[in-house]
């Protein structure tokens, strides 16, 4: 018994000591915890005041502003580099009058752009004879520094404003002055063209500055195109002269290689000089005024009905599913009439352009015959030997086939802001009229031109590649290839190959017999589908037309947008002639346009 109470009150013992030693443990934690957030908040609170009065009170920092990577195009002809300028620093806080003076008077005269960072005013991108007499007179000048810069210069127009894009201030920089690009490639690859900036730091003495730390720029990386810059350059200025004449306000042209998805030329009109940006505020101005938003990129960004583009998507559809097959006739007489169901003697009426009378597949593709469409889409209900086809595609399988051509999606081209279209959604209160204007391109569909662009590559070669505009980005040494973009097939077997043909055939009687026989040039060999979507309550139209050549082998599809204009698609096939035209002539003067 007595054992018992000893070897209980022993571990009562051990249990007591345990307590103290827990406690003794845990104030210690606590104390160590303490210490540490008390140091740690004095150590925070104290550098940042001291950081404040070192930037205040001792030191004065300089940045340097490196140059961006330069931009060259397929062939590597420079399209973008940087000039050597000059920004100027001056602390108004300790600046005598007559420096002052000196400055006042070079913002008088050059009107710069100016910044201020603390007590310092900032001036950039000046030229040496504005800051000769202060660096020949530095003495005189103290509170006065120049520091080497560089400004972005454009070695083009207009034709590369709104491929390119532009610098402005760089919204989220913490260094005041910084530019970066805001739109075009400039943008989307800044992260690559910018470099890195260098910075020298003085320390104030009583003798004087006294520099303890400088870090050199770092130019930015340079990027490859897919461009060549003589067809972008001279097919530009064609559209314009083209588009002046006409009194013509906006459009754009695409021209890819089916072979690669490689982006040869890309005119968006109107266009800008983007050297205007850090050289002449007034011209700004009269851009960003500009009704016709010249900074819009309409191959990517613009939303367009695709018009009679669409049949070409509609027919490989009614193929696939053998609505029809090549010898299926259907009669256009003009128009289709739809009976109402309920009040006798009223129709719906859906126009054709004109009374085609019997037609196949490859004249309804050449000729554009409406009739044909809408009954291979929608189907009629009263079947007949002019009509027999009760059952058409249906709205089902027609988005089903947009989705399969990637209409509805963004192409995931190296280009800001691009846009992914749009298709119908809610199709529970549906009408046959709604599939009827849908089978012909109109009505609730929208895309870009790129996407027509990408589906007519298609029906050149069988297979969409994923469209770029950067070939390789080279480090700013020259050394090291960063990046380096292949060929990416992302669409393939689509529509059988026999069918693909019968598209491809009749695509090439839209020029040798249909439509576009304006196009029918033997030594071009053009194919392709033209389009007149209406727009404005269909008081104008869009003129498009897009197509490829040759037609044995194709190496350029093209696509040519007009819009509003009054007569339809016929409106851009003098121009689509010369561009395309212009094509084959670079290529037989300057030969092949590989890397």
């Amino acid at each position: 018994m007595d054992d018992e109470i000893f070897f209980l009150s022993g571990r009562r013992l051990e249990r007591n000591i345990s307590f103290i030693f827990l406690r003794i443990f845990l104030i210690l934690i606590f104390n160590l915890s303490l210490t540490f957030f008390i140091f740690l908040y004095f150590q925070t609170k104290f550098k940042r005041e001291a950081i404040l009065a070192i930037e205040n009170t001792k030191y004065l920092t300089f940045f340097y502003f490196p140059p961006r990577g330069n931009i060259y195009d397929r062939k590597g002809r420079l399209l973008a580099t940087s000039e050597k300028t000059y920004d100027l620093y001056v602390n108004l806080a300790l600046a005598t009058n007559e420096e002052k003076e000196i400055v006042q008077k070079i913002i008088k005269e050059k009107n710069p752009l100016a910044f201020y960072w603390g007590n310092e005013l900032i001036l950039r991108f000046l030229d040496l004879k504005d800051v000769n007499q202060i660096l020949a007179f530095k003495e005189k000048y103290q509170n006065i520094f120049i520091i080497p810069s560089y400004r972005r210069i454009y070695l083009g127009g207009e034709e590369l404003g709104n491929l390119l894009g532009y610098l402005g201030l760089s919204p989220e920089s913490e260094i005041q002055g910084e530019f970066k690009g805001l739109v075009g490639l400039e943008l989307y690859y800044d992260e690559y063209l910018k470099g890195k900036i260098g910075k020298i730091v003085y320390l104030k003495t009583k003798e004087g500055l006294r520099k303890v730390y400088e870090e050199e720029p770092q130019r930015g990386n340079d990027l490859y195109l897919t461009i060549d810059y003589e067809y972008q350059k001279e097919a530009y200025f064609k559209i314009k002269d083209y588009f002046e004449k006409r009194n013509y306000q906006k459009g754009s042209f695409l021209a890819l290689d089916p072979n690669s998805g490689e982006v040869l030329a890309f005119i968006s009109y109107p266009s800008f000089d983007p050297n205007i940006f850090l050289k002449d505020k007034s011209k700004v101005q009269e851009v960003l005024n500009n009704k016709n938003n010249p900074i819009f990129n309409r191959i990517t960004n613009g939303l367009y009905p695709p018009g009679s583009t669409i049949k070409l998507i509609v027919a490989g559809a009614a193929l696939e599913e053998k609505i029809v097959n090549p010898q299926t006739l259907i009669y256009s007489p003009g128009e289709i009439k739809i009976p109402h169901p309920y009040l006798p003697g009223v129709y719906s009426i859906f126009k054709d352009n004109k009374v085609h009378g019997w037609t196949d597949i490859y004249k309804a593709i050449s000729n554009s015959v409406n009739v044909y469409f809408y009954v291979v889409g929608g189907g009629y209900p009263y079947p007949n030997e002019y009509f027999p086809l009760k059952e058409g595609l249906g709205v089902k399988r027609l988005i089903n086939y947009f989705r399969k051509f990637n209409l509805g999606e963004k192409t995931g081209i190296d280009f800001p802001g691009e846009k992914s279209g749009f298709l119908p959604k809610d199709i529970n209160n549906w009408k046959l009229g709604d599939t009827y204007n849908l089978s012909i391109g109109q009505g609730n569909i929208l895309v870009t031109p790129l996407q027509i662009n990408l589906w007519t590559s298609y029906f050149a070669k069988g297979e969409i590649y994923k469209p770029y505009l950067v070939k390789k980005i080279i480090s700013s040494d020259g050394k090291k290839i960063i990046e380096e973009k292949k060929p990416q097939l992302i669409k393939k077997d689509l529509i059988s190959q026999e069918n693909l043909n019968i598209i491809k055939k009749g695509m090439r009687m839209t020029v040798t017999q249909g439509t576009a026989q304006i196009l029918n040039d033997p030594q071009l060999e053009i194919a392709g589908k033209s389009g007149s979507p209406q727009v404005l309550g269909k008081e104008k139209l869009h003129a498009i037309f897009t197509g490829f050549m040759p037609y044995s082998k194709p190496e350029i599809v093209a696509t040519l947008l007009i819009e509003e204009v009054p007569y339809g698609s016929i409106a851009s096939l003098p121009l689509y002639k010369e561009l395309m035209l212009l094509w084959y002539n670079l290529k037989r003067t300057y030969g092949g346009n590989t890397f």
